[in-house]
């Protein structure tokens, strides 16, 4: 048995020679690059400030603060909010739709068998799937997006809704150095903490504050595991170092035995691609 998963193991390291690598796609654009690294940059500041701040109203220790003030750090993860909300809201969706291949984002049918291969692979030290598609003779992209990653967006997407709507309605604009005191935005928040989550609220023990609190806290121990299971995927993937270098350097990848090249027209044929604006 042993024998038999140490062969698997070197066939998978070795690949297979016959296989076209040198040839080289363009995985990421420059947009794509920055709305990554946007989005990766704000999360980290969110879940820094934010769990950090939590653990204070946990500890009822609100003089204990040792990194800054109160107030400078609600402002940081305010305006960190405001851009992560901003990026996957706005330019992320943008280049999702300019692509001109948005459907290759949808968990598919095919995706089922790829993540169920994926998975295989890594408990009997099988083939890895080719799940990363180019079109030789287009120089695009059929598939390349991990089945996992596909699956993620979905429960990432929620996450984030409830991040985001809960958020939005615990901001207060009062800061220490920086005031937007702004009466008619205060009111409403008030309004729906108070009384629309408040009357919710009662029925479960708590007031209306600590239900979008608990809901938006809940949300991001929900999004950071969300993060772990992408780390962990990425990690296994034996294709890694390649995406790192597209997404962080150059936005090119080299083609490998781990990539399936065709040649010809689009899957779609002689259909536009779904929804381009160039």
């Amino acid at each position: 048995m042993w024998n038999y998963i140490l062969k698997k193991g070197m066939i998978r390291m070795q690949g297979n020679p016959n296989t076209e690598n040198n040839i080289v796609g363009k995985r990421y654009t420059i947009r794509d690059r920055v709305a990554h690294q946007s989005h990766m940059i704000t999360c980290v500041l969110l879940v820094i400030t934010g769990l950090y701040m939590a653990i204070q109203f946990n500890a009822c220790s609100l003089g204990a603060w040792t990194l800054m003030s109160y107030q400078n750090l609600r402002l940081i993860h305010v305006v960190a909010g405001i851009l992560f909300l901003l990026i996957n809201w706005t330019l992320i969706p943008f280049n999702l739709v300019t692509s001109g291949h948005m459907l290759q984002y949808i968990f598919s049918p095919k995706d089922v068998v790829r993540l169920k291969q994926a998975i295989v692979s890594l408990i009997t030290g099988s083939e890895y799937p080719k799940y990363t598609i180019f079109n030789k003779t287009t120089g695009h992209y059929e598939n390349k997006l991990h089945p996992a990653y596909k699956l993620m967006v979905i429960f990432e997407g929620m996450a984030i809704v409830f991040i985001g709507l809960s958020g939005i309605i615990m901001i207060d604009l009062k800061f220490g150095f920086v005031n937007f005191d702004i009466a008619i935005w205060n009111n409403l928040m008030a309004w729906l903490v108070g009384d629309i989550a408040g009357s919710v609220a009662v029925f479960i023990g708590m007031t209306g504050v600590e239900l979008i609190r608990t809901i938006h806290l809940w949300a991001t121990y929900w999004f950071v595991l969300e993060f772990i299971i992408h780390l962990g995927f990425l990690g296994v993937d034996p294709r890694m170092t390649q995406y790192i270098k597209a997404l962080f350097l150059t936005g090119n990848e080299t083609m490998n035995e781990y990539t399936e090249i065709v040649e010809g027209a689009h899957e779609h044929k002689k259909k536009k691609p779904l929804f381009v604006f160039k």
